[in-house]
């Protein structure tokens, strides 16, 4: 691939060759770059930075949307599951030779407790298989031991090992069924990229034949069928096909108690793909086309620099065409150089960042060999794109008469016109105000310096706000849930009976009891939501404070109402306020009224009044969820609750769904998130840097551009340290200016971003938050490399003699 590269950048080279002026041209443009290699440098540095950026995007895009979805469907993910206590009035072979029924086999779950770490447990969910041998639906993949797991024991999904200490040969405690604690041993270590990672929903996956599962969970086989249809292409497709399979259903006696339909072709985790590609993508190409402005200003500080060699050229003969093609030249070796040093790096750093995120996400590399109009693209973006931003500088540049350049004496220096009375007038010491003179010589280069700048300081800053805003929320989520740890039991116990196992456990202020279940709302179509936890409390309790986003809160009313926060409107097809819905518990049906939505950074909730739950359930001092409240609430001594709370458990005869605390909460947000913030801040952080070697490209161009200047204040008395303070003040100047205009433009920016977040992961915007640790490490970081950008061509404009300075033109 490596010679492909080499023969077109050649071919290009060759294209210029036109008579025997190539050498010429070549020799002249060569000439040019070395006469200043250090900025030189610069400019391939800054080319290389951001077509390295670019490019590592481009392979990692086209290895990483290729993969995830081709890991996904390799697993034939099913389209519908049902779920039903009457399957056995089902032929499983006359179904899979119904006309739209593609696959279909029946694959039991059910949710349990594992400990991943001594006294440390979260939820385990055991999937029941029919035959390992045979699976040509939901396939998973055998990774170590075992492929078939020995009666009694179980397989877990490899990324739950990121989590825990389990592994293969391990014995894992589960708590299951009706209380009971068992001892499972792990003969295997499976690959299933259908589900969401372990170490992001802090989940662990199992699977057993179907009786260990019986045998762990306590439940009937076959509760569960699993089935893919032919000629489908939208949601709409699958859900009129389902509901006809369900009223056919009915006539065999065969009752549904459980709809759900998954997104078509999506892995659990696009989004989060989806966003990472996205946020590369657009800061990445930033930081190339703020590269690409260096070059700009090269070519400009150049072309300023000789154009009375240019008189020179077109006083002999020399066309504008040819003064061109020599700049021209300039610029592709720039390009040219760049590109060969930044595309084999983008090789080896994209199929990096791939794997990275392979791993995060949990699904493997296939893509092995990159199409070869990749390549095409990156060096046409190494090569045109600099061309592109160049163009005018070479055309204004090559544009001037023989007379005019012949008779050119260097820099005008009345370009800062009225703004110098300006500056006089303000309350500032001779230097600063020279400084500020200085600044405004060259507006266009000034103001494109600072957009560059402020642009990294926004987007940099805008990372922070994000961060922010999260802890916001969940500093909100405190607030509004007045406990610290909560945990679920499988089945409503009488009051007494589940409060006395923690009679005596420490830093306990007091605990509150709940009732509910789990429970699914029907919408007017066949599907209804994922099962959700339903919250029955007093409608005015004081346990909950939760931000009504539409509608409002329960009321005291006999008439069933409930409130669901906005993970439930997932499911949901246009949700209707005030609109009566079917509540489904366990097959027991209740008509309610949906009268408000809550903002909760939480899985799919369902809260109704207390009263109303009893009288229609039959519930009345059955308690399905104790809320613990902490008197240290520091997250060491919650963590050692959750500890504590296990420990009763241990010989206590509760089953248990879920223990989550609020610390919990944070750590699952995070997990999720926190690749995504991680790179946005990288490459923010890249787009600073890029910006800085465009102040210290400027700052080279406009040294260069006063160097008779300098010689003067040199001739009449002016010290090193004096003309380096000049320098470094400018710089300041401008890094001061770019971050106040950065920190304005970060806020409409946070705003978006925010929102942007928010709704991928609630369904719901996150407040804007303005992070003050991200203010202060955007100063200091900003200010350091602006004062870095600064000090490199101060430090030689010093050098420069005095007599050489005087002398040059």
């Amino acid at each position: 691939m490596h010679a492909i590269i080499a023969a077109i950048i050649v071919g290009i080279l060759y294209a210029f060759k036109r008579r025997s002026i190539m050498n010429v041209k070549l020799k002249k443009a060569v000439r040019n770059l070395r006469i200043n290699p250090a900025r030189t440098a610069l400019v391939i540095f800054a080319l290389f930075i951001g077509l390295w950026g670019i490019g590592s995007i481009i392979v990692s895009y086209i290895i990483l949307t290729n993969d995830l979805n081709e890991n996904f469907l390799k697993t034939e993910p099913f389209h519908v599951a049902l779920t039903s206590k009457n399957f056995d009035r089902l032929s499983l072979a006359a179904f899979r030779e119904r006309a739209e029924v593609e696959s279909a086999e029946f694959r039991d779950i059910s949710k349990e407790r594992i400990e991943i770490l001594p006294n440390r447990w979260v939820p385990l969910w055991v999937f029941g298989v029919e035959n390992f041998n045979n699976l040509n639906l939901a396939e998973f993949y055998r990774e170590e031991g075992k492929k078939v797991p020995d009666p009694g024991t179980m397989l877990i999904e490899r990324d739950g090992q990121k989590i825990s200490n389990l592994k293969l040969g391990s014995l894992a405690k589960v708590r299951a069924g009706e209380g009971k604690l068992l001892e499972v041993p792990i003969t295997g270590i499976s690959f299933d990229p259908f589900l969401s990672p372990s170490s992001q929903d802090h989940f662990i996956f199992s699977y057993v034949d179907k009786k260990t599962y019986t045998n762990i969970t306590g439940k009937a086989p076959n509760e569960r069928l699993v089935f893919r249809l032919k000629n489908v292409s939208t949601k709409e497709d699958i859900q009129a096909l389902t509901k006809t399979i369900i009223n056919d259903f009915k006539h065999l006696g065969i009752t549904v108690s459980k709809v759900r339909i998954p997104k078509l072709n999506e892995h659990p985790h696009q989004w989060q793909l989806n966003t990472l590609l996205f946020l590369e993508g657009s800061i990445g190409f930033l930081a190339f086309l703020m590269g690409t402005v260096l070059v700009w200003q090269l070519m400009g500080a150049i072309l300023a620099r000789q154009v009375r060699q240019i008189g020179v050229l077109k006083a002999i003969g020399a066309s504008r065409v040819q003064v061109f093609e020599i700049y021209l030249t300039m610029v592709l070796m720039l390009g040219i150089a760049a590109s060969v040093i930044a595309i084999p790096l983008t090789m080896i750093s994209g199929y990096a960042f791939a794997d990275f995120v392979s791993g995060q996400l949990n699904f493997n590399i296939l893509t092995t060999k990159l199409p070869i109009q990749m390549y095409l693209y990156l060096i046409a973006a190494g090569i045109l794109l600099p061309i592109l931003a160049s163009l005018p500088a070479l055309l204004k540049g090559t544009k001037v008469t023989a007379h005019d350049a012949i008779n050119d004496y260097g820099i005008q220096q009345n370009e800062v016109g009225n703004k110098v009375g300006t500056i006089a007038k303000l309350p500032l010491s001779n230097s600063m105000m020279l400084a500020l003179r200085n600044t405004m010589r060259r507006k266009k280069r000034l103001a494109i310096t600072i957009i560059t700048m402020a642009l990294g300081v926004a987007i940099f800053s805008t990372g922070f706000n994000v961060q922010q805003s999260i802890i916001k929320l969940l500093a909100e989520t405190r607030t509004a849930l007045k406990y610290d740890v909560q945990l679920t039991l499988k089945n409503p116990l009488p009051i007494e009976q589940a409060l006395t196992p923690f009679a005596s456990i420490d830093n306990v202020s007091r605990i509150e009891t709940r009732g509910g279940s789990k429970g699914v709302i029907q919408t007017n179509t066949i599907e209804t939501t994922d099962e959700a936890t339903v919250f029955a409390l007093p409608w005015d309790t004081e346990m909950l404070a939760l931000e009504v986003i539409q509608g409002r809160w329960l009321q005291a009313t006999d008439e069933p109402e409930i409130v669901v926060n906005q993970k439930v409107l997932e499911s949901f097809d246009n949700p209707v306020l005030d609109e009566y819905y079917t509540l489904n518990i366990k097959g027991k049906l209740l008509k309610v009224k949906l009268v408000g939505v809550v903002e909760e950074f939480a899985l799919e909730r369902i809260y109704i009044d207390k009263s109303v739950y009893d009288e229609s359930f039959g519930t009345d001092q059955l308690v399905k969820s104790l809320m613990f409240v902490v008197k240290d609430n520091d997250y060491d001594k919650i963590l050692t609750l959750e500890g504590d709370i296990e420990k009763a458990i241990g010989p206590s005869i509760l089953s248990v769904g879920n223990i989550e605390s609020q610390t919990g909460r944070m750590q699952v947000l995070y997990d999720h998130l926190n690749v995504i913030l991680v790179m946005l801040l990288s490459m923010a952080l890249l787009v600073l840097v890029v910006g800085s070697l465009g102040m210290a490209s400027a700052m080279s161009i406009n040294i260069i551009e006063r160097t008779r200047e300098i010689g003067v204040l040199r001739a009449i008395g002016a010290t090193p340290k004096m003309i380096y303070s000049l320098f470094v003040t400018e710089g300041m100047v401008i890094s001061i200016v770019s971050i106040v205009l950065g920190l304005l433009l970060a806020w409409p920016l946070s705003i978006v971003a925010a929102g942007f977040f928010g709704d991928l992961i609630l369904n719901y915007p996150l407040k804007f938050a303005f992070s003050n640790l991200g203010l202060v490490i955007t100063l200091v970081v900003t200010l350091t490399f602006g004062w870095l950008a600064s000090r490199m061509p101060a430090v030689k404009a010093i050098r420069v003699p005095t007599r050489e300075a005087l002398s040059y033109e």
